[in-house]
Parts: structure tokens; sequence; C-alpha cells
């Protein structure tokens, strides 16, 4: 990580570049959406804030008003003067810029604490619209950052008017009448005290507080406390905190210590990693530490102050460059350099980061073939004979003050991207020639996230997701998958949407859909076959079979052995059925248009022999029912001629018998909707 932070701000001794690598991105909307700046202007002349909204955001905006995030850790006091966050100024920010003591800054801010904000303690017990009772809770250790409250009650705002609606005192007692907890009645009481204010904001400025306004900026008579240089000072030296000299002894090292990265001895710091936010390490548990004693973390690592800068200028560009979104996973994605030929450079760096992100989201859920060969395409002209890298995949969620690293997977090759490109590319032809010309149809790599069962809620932690997780680490690691895992898995997800449970990443799929979901699961299948994470099982002799040329053609590419083939027919035989059962209720005006009886013959939490046995005699007495036997004879015969052979030793789990079944289902279903389809095309 120190490597990118080379990069990105090299040895520079001055604070310019280090600053610039330390800029958040503000998201700026495309399109008619908009959001603006708004800064809050303290007046020191008269008792009035005015709260301008003018200014729209763009690209520069975080730039301008040295927008740096928040400040690092859950109970960290928020200093910095323009953040994402309104209530930070409600009530912490100008007290903890006091006691900074940033030359100019802190002084402005001290008469600004004096004029607009009140000691909420001392106010709400001096309050004489709470009774004895109501002021009773109040008595409990307040925090440090809920303290200072702005003072709404006195305080204007834009030419004499109100920022709430009620009195402190009032949103005091509405929060107690709602039966808020009181075992820590200051933190309710700001998160009370926020939404009004966040309401009052909207009135003034007709702006959504949280939709519409990206950034919010402490402003003084008209002028941006981020525009003082020392303020910009105080933030740089913040980020690099380093206690010189913390770790030396006259000889240069104390204990041996020395900076991790580059071995040095000088200015060494272990506080210093605190401020970096993506923490993938513990620095609170005696566990962790050298002999069992929390100051002794610094004997576990410690960095010296260039290499600490870097680790923090690339821990902001990790963040603000090197992130996306799989699903419901949160994802970075890290270069490792193995070899350069020529001096890298920030330009490069971020043209790479953006090339990197777009291949991945391509990867994922491409637009068409063709733009996702070309994103391949523009990607894979940064790996060549000048630069060598490996990409590191971490899958993580924001844990507190840290980040818990759900997966990481190493060292991916970036050749996998064009390797995932022709799978998909073959396993489209495939369905094409096999099933047929639907443009819906397409395979990527969102396509597994659809096939395995994933309760949102705890999403990270579930065993669901870790089997899922999987399946991504063996495409990008080259591993092999076990069919039977992810037959049992996909199985399960077919039993989520059929029996309507809730909390699942199946939502976009309703129990009429089941037939387009398993024709994908199967070929999904088929892609981690080309991609080499399946192994291609060998299948049947189809040339003597009594089956028309595309079934022939179909088992054979599926590479089907013979019990598979059976139950594979059985499915086809149930779609049979349940085409004609469709047709016959579709115009119904009731709960039962379109439905097919038949499906309710399938326990979708898998199939033993038993209730094979007894799903094949239902399937043929419905045949008959339906009289559609005379139409599927052939294939009939050809399933309970197999069937027959293999019954007495089956060897096929619940899961896999089912799967075979509804695929054989899907096939004919897909088969049907897109005849249909194409007839419509025809007759237009």
């Amino acid at each position: 990580m120190v490597d990118i932070g080379d990069i990105l701000i090299g040895d520079a001794p001055g604070d310019e570049v280090f600053l610039s690598a330390l800029i958040e991105d503000i998201e700026v909307p495309t399109g008619e959406k908009e959001k603006f700046v708004a800064k809050i202007d303290f007046s020191t002349k008269a008792k009035n804030i005015t709260i301008d909204c003018a200014e729209e955001l763009d690209d520069n905006a975080a730039e301008k008003y040295v927008y740096v995030g928040s400040a690092e850790g859950a109970n960290s006091p928020q200093w910095f003067a323009s953040s994402k966050t309104f209530s930070y100024f409600l009530t912490e920010t100008i007290p903890n810029l006091v006691e900074r003591s940033i030359p100019e800054v802190s002084d402005i801010c001290k008469k600004i604490l004096d004029d607009y904000f009140i000691n909420i303690k001392e106010y709400l017990l001096n309050s004489a619209q709470l009774t004895e009772e109501e002021k009773k809770h109040l008595e409990q250790r307040i925090e440090k950052k809920y303290t200072y409250f702005l003072d709404v009650d006195h305080v204007m705002v834009n030419n004499g008017k109100r920022l709430t609606q009620n009195s402190i005192s009032q949103i005091y007692k509405n929060m107690l009448g709602k039966g808020k907890s009181i075992s820590k009645i200051y933190k309710e009481l700001r998160e009370a005290f926020t939404k009004e204010c966040k309401d009052g904001l909207k009135n003034l400025t007709g702006l959504k507080p949280d939709d519409e306004i990206g950034l919010y900026v402490i402003c003084v008579d008209g002028k941006p406390l981020t525009s003082y240089p020392q303020y910009v000072d105080a933030v740089v030296a913040y980020k690099r905190q380093i206690k010189k000299g913390s770790e030396k002894t006259k000889k240069g090292t104390k204990d041996g210590n020395i900076c991790y990265v580059c071995l040095g001895t000088e200015n060494l710091s272990f506080e210093g990693l605190k401020k970096t936010k993506f923490k993938y390490f513990t620095t609170n548990q005696n566990i962790f530490a050298s002999y069992l004693d929390q100051s002794n973390y610094a004997k576990n690592i410690t960095l010296c102050e260039k290499c600490l800068s870097k680790l923090v200028a690339e821990d902001n560009f990790l963040r603000n460059k090197l992130k996306t979104q799989l699903g419901s996973f949160d994802v970075y994605v890290l270069p490792t350099f193995v070899y350069t030929s020529t001096k890298l450079t920030k330009d490069y760096l971020e043209n790479l980061s953006l090339n990197i992100t777009n291949s991945l989201n391509t990867a994922w859920n491409y637009r068409s073939l063709e733009k996702f060969k070309e994103d391949i395409s523009n990607f894979l002209s940064f790996f060549n004979q000048n630069h060598y890298f490996l990409l590191n995949l971490i899958f993580y969620k924001e844990a507190n003050a840290g980040t818990k690293i759900i997966r990481f997977i190493p060292d991916v090759n970036p050749s996998i991207f064009d390797k995932i490109y022709r799978a998909t590319f073959d396993v489209c032809s495939l369905y094409a020639d096999l099933i047929g010309n639907d443009p819906s149809f397409k395979i990527s790599l969102e396509s597994i996230y659809y096939s395995v069962p994933i309760r949102l809620k705890n999403r990270n932690e579930s065993t669901e997701a870790q089997r899922l997780l999987n399946i991504y680490d063996a495409i990008f690691s080259g591993k092999r998958l076990a069919r039977d895992f992810l037959i049992e898995n996909f199985i399960k997800a077919v039993g989520v949407v059929v029996y309507g449970k809730e909390g699942y990443n199946l939502s976009k799929f309703i129990e009429n859909n089941i037939a387009s979901m398993v024709i994908r699961m199967v070929f999904v299948m088929k892609f981690l076959e080309f991609l080499d994470c399946l192994e291609v099982e060998r299948g049947m002799d189809v040339s003597q079979m009594n089956l028309s040329d595309d079934l022939k053609s179909y088992i054979q590419q599926m590479n089907y052995d013979e019990p598979k083939t059976a139950l594979f027919l059985l499915g086809i035989l149930i779609g049979e059925i349940g085409a004609k059962q469709y047709l016959a209720t579709k115009d119904r005006q009731d709960d039962s248009a379109g439905h097919k009886p038949i499906l309710n013959k399938i326990n979708y939490n898998g199939i033993d022999r038993p209730k094979l046995i007894r799903l094949c005699s239902d399937v043929h007495n419905k045949l008959r029912q339906e009289k559609l036997l005379p139409y599927t004879e052939m294939i009939f015969a050809e399933m309970k001629r197999l069937l027959d052979k293999h019954i007495d030793s089956w060897k096929l789990d619940k899961y896999e018998t089912l799967f075979y079944i509804l695929s054989g289902y899907a096939y004919k279903t897909q088969k049907v909707i897109l005849n249909a389809s194409n007839s419509q095309d025809t007759s237009n």
C-alpha cells in the first residue's frame, strides 16, 4: 500500500502534494439532478447566521473547501470545517476547533462558541419549561461531544428566522414523550435536535439536507475557515501526526524499533497508523500487543514520518479511486506492482484505477458484449511489458472505527478479465444455439450473485455469503469448485423464491420466473466450466436415442449422463404439462390465471428416490389427463428406460435430482416462451 502512496506523493518535502492526496472525492450528480454547498456563515457583528446554498456542487468543491472526510475513529473529536455531516456543526465542530489551538482560527471560533453555543446540560437544568421529574435524567454523565449545542432559541438565521420550530427544551420534552432511551440521554437529544434542525434547514433553503446538499462549510463573516492557511497546516499536521522522537533514544532507536517499510530509524510512530480509515489491524486489544501490554503496540509495527504520509495518501486514494460495490458487497481493488520499467506517475495511477474499477464493474454486469470487450481491452493495455502488476480484491465492511475484511483474494492476474469475457461470449453463443435468440439473456459475475441466497440483514457474516465468496474466490484464483456444492445452493435459492421467503437477495424474482432463474443457473455452470472452475463431466452417447436433434444436441452439450438425462426428460414432460395448463388458465380473471398445478407436485426442498418414483407416476397420469401422451410418447419412453435402468442404484442426492428435473422444465418453458415471442414478432 505504501508503494501507491510513493507514486502519489513521492518524497516531496512540501505539504501541498500531501494535501492534494488527502482530498476526498465528493460524488457530483449527473444529468438534471443537482447538489449544493451549504455555507453556514456566523457573523461576529450581529448574532445572526446566514445559510447560503447558492453554490452548486462541482468537481472542484472538495479541493476548494479542503474536504478530507471526518476525523478517524468513532470517538475522535470532529473538528474539520467542511463536512458532509450537518450534526457535527450543530454541536462539536466549533468547540473542538477552539481546543485545537490553531493560530487565529481558534480565537475566531472562541468568539463564535461564546456567542452562538450553550452548555446544553446547564441550559436545560435551568430551563423553566422543564419539570423536576424531566430534569432528573440530565444528571447523568455527558460525553464531551454532546456538551455544546447551537443556541437556536436565541440565534436568528437568514435575517430574523428561526432554525427550529420548537425550543431546545421542547425538543427535549418531545423526545421524552416518545419513550426514547434515557440511558444515553444526550446522544438521543442530539439526534432529535439534528432532525429538527434539518427540517428547519429544508424549510429555509427548499433543499433536502440528505439528498440535495453535498457539503457543509463553516464560514465566519463570509470567509470559509478552510481558506485560512493556519487551518490547512493544522489539517496536514493532524494527518501526519508524528510524535517526533517518541520512539527514539540517543542511540537512534528504542528497543530495536525500525520502520517496517523502509527500515529507517528516524521519527518513528505507531500512533500515526490510527489516522488511516482503512483499518485492517487492531490497536486496542492486549492479546495482540507485545507482552500483552497495549503500550507495546509499537513493537509490533511502526512507521517513519515519510512512510506514514505515503500510507495515509494511499489510504485516501484507495477509498476514492479503488472502491466499488458488487451486489451487496463493498470491495477494494488494490494493485500490486511487481515490475515497472518506467517511473509511474499519479496520472497513470488514476487512469489505471479508473480502468480497474470499470473492468470489474463491467464483468459484474455488462451492457453489451461489445462494450465488455472494449472495457477489457482498455484495461489490459496497462498490463504490458513495461508494467506488470497483480490485483488484490478486498471484500470488507465498515465496523465501528475499523474495517472488517470479509474475504481477501490476493494476487489476481489481470488477464482473468479477458478469460471472463471469452467465457461470457462462449456461453451466450451456446445459449443462442441451444435455446434460441434471447436479447435479455446474459451471464456475468452478477448472475452468480443471484443464484446463491444471502440473508441481507447480516449479509457479510452469514454462511451463505461465505459460500458465494468461495465461488468468486475460485474464479479469480483459478480454483476448482464442487458441482454438488453449487447445485445445493442453487436449489436453496429456488426454494427462497418459490416459498416467498423475505430478506434475501432474490427479491427481483417471483414464482412464475422459476424457469428463467433455473436456465440461468444451468448456464452459470457452463460459464464456470469455460473458466476451468468446474470439471467437465463425461456425458452419455445420444446417437441411438429416439429424440429430436435439438434435445440430443442439448444433452450432448451439457454432458449429461444417463441418470441426469432421465431427470432432464422428466422435467421436459413437466414443462409440456405446465404449458398446456397455462394456456387453459391464462385468460382467467382471478389469482389462478396462468397457474400450473403440475408444479405443486414438486418438493422444492429436494427429491429423494421414493419421491422421484411417485413424481414419475404423477407425471404419467397428468400426461394422460391433459391428452398429451400421444405427443410425448417418445420422450416418456426414453425417460422411463433410463430411469428404470438406474433407479435401484440411484446415486444422485435430493438436490441434484431436483435440479436436473427443473433444468428440463426450464429448457422446455424457455423454448415455448421464445417461440411465442418470435411468432408474435413475425406476425407484427
